[in-house]
């Protein structure tokens, strides 16, 4: 497993980095190799052209949850498939309950009369993924549990397997005893961390500090990080805490 940090910025690009976004490539010995995308927050289209990464090789865009920078990015990317590189093969994108919709009004909201008048070249479709569900989409073994982040549908925390190798984003959320349970084992393990001290809702360093004995990953990334956690990176404890990058690549 091969991950790939597209951006690992807030919501308002602070330090200059892009929305969140995370590629994460396998390869299948069955399937052959398999590409996921998770989360598409609305910089991702530059993003990607910057890192010279391929949107074609998508084969899913999985999301965490439903705010615009981590799922703005997908109308931007199906356009972009349309009429820039006339995609031939199917993109599957899947996410919590509320995902159809929100995606729906997103894309016409954004470029209206797209969704009725685009002659799509490829077969795209939008699934939803109960918390606390499992399922094996595109060759990745998925399990999402939900976690607290007011967004207008459930916010989750994702953990993907394949190869015997588990990568987990815990999404946005403020500390919730499941994100222990999901990451338990995890080869990578994201944790969103935007500010130094309690800011809902969000998680932040004070408390990841004090319950970072919780987590038995192998490797554990702080992203998601505000101003105050930009400021204060270089006194980041780095025998418990690793820090994103945009760009910086992971070989499990």
């Amino acid at each position: 497993m091969r991950i790939t940090i597209v951006g690992c910025g807030d919501a308002f690009g602070s330090g200059g980095r892009y929305n969140t976004a995370s590629l994460v490539e396998i390869s299948d010995p069955e399937a052959g190799d398999r590409v996921c995308l998770l989360d598409c927050g609305a910089t991702t289209m530059t993003a990607l052209n910057a890192m010279g990464i391929d949107p074609d090789r998508i084969d899913l865009i999985m999301l965490t949850h439903l705010h615009g920078d981590h799922f703005g990015g997908i109308p931007f990317l199906l356009l972009d498939a349309q009429w820039i590189r006339q995609r031939e093969r199917p993109l599957r994108i899947v996410g919590p309950p509320g995902t159809i919709g929100r995606l729906a009004a997103t894309l016409e909201n954004l470029f209206a009369g797209s969704s009725a008048e685009t002659p799509w070249t490829f077969e795209w479709q939008v699934e939803e993924m109960e918390p606390g569900s499992h399922r094996i989409i595109e060759g990745f073994s998925i399990h999402t549990v939900e976690v607290f982040h007011p967004c207008g549908a459930p916010p989750t925390a994702v953990r993907l397997e394949a190869g015997g190798k588990v990568f987990v984003h815990s999404g946005d959320t403020v500390w919730t005893d499941a994100l222990p349970q999901i990451a338990a084992g995890a080869d990578l393990l994201f944790l969103e961390c935007f500010a130094i001290e309690e800011t809902p809702p969000h998680l932040n360093y004070a408390k990841l500090l004090a319950k970072r004995g919780a987590f038995d990953a192998k490797r554990v990334v702080l992203t998601h990080m505000g101003p105050t956690m930009l400021d204060f990176r270089d006194q980041v404890d780095r025998a418990l805490f690793e820090l994103a990058e945009d760009g910086l690549v992971f070989n499990l």
